[in-house]
């Protein structure tokens, strides 16, 4: 099974660019223009990484981020900022962003550091598994 990449961005040449990139890389992607669309989305459709623009009509990119990882089921989701401004990589980073990339970005090296971050993304994801795992144990274990 593909993973499954969100990619929200308010301007539609960036997001046909990384849909086509990412499709021919062998994701599943789903796009979102706004960042109430992004919240929605990831909640319905649980990507495993989300590419997120900062400067967003409505709620942008930071707020986006910090109301996902603010939320139990979206918090462990990675969140790659994409940015034309580069005044703003500390502001992502402290509300939750995993990494920050910059406009205009090189999209061999964008597709590096979501193959970087989905691999990372897996372990966490089976770390959690084995932890889910290890307290049903202790919890058979406990039963009288």
């Amino acid at each position: 099974m593909a993973d499954k990449i969100l990619v929200v961005d308010d301007e539609r040449e960036i997001r046909d660019l990384l849909q086509t990139s990412l499709s021919s890389d062998g994701y599943e992607v789903i796009v979102g223009s706004n960042g109430e669309e992004a919240i929605e989305l990831t909640k319905r459709e649980n990507p495993q990484l989300i590419l997120l623009d900062i400067e967003m009509p409505g709620v942008d990119g930071i707020e986006t981020c910090k109301r996902l990882k603010a939320e139990e089921k979206t918090r462990l989701i990675p969140v790659i900022m994409v940015t034309a401004l580069g005044d703003r990589d500390i502001e992502a980073y402290l509300e939750g962003a995993a990494d920050v990339v910059n406009k205009p970005f090189d999209i061999a090296e964008l597709a590096s550091r979501v193959k970087s971050m989905l691999r990372v993304q897996h372990l966490t994801n089976e770390i959690e598994r084995g932890l889910a795992y290890i307290e049903e144990l202790g919890k058979n274990i406990l039963k009288p």
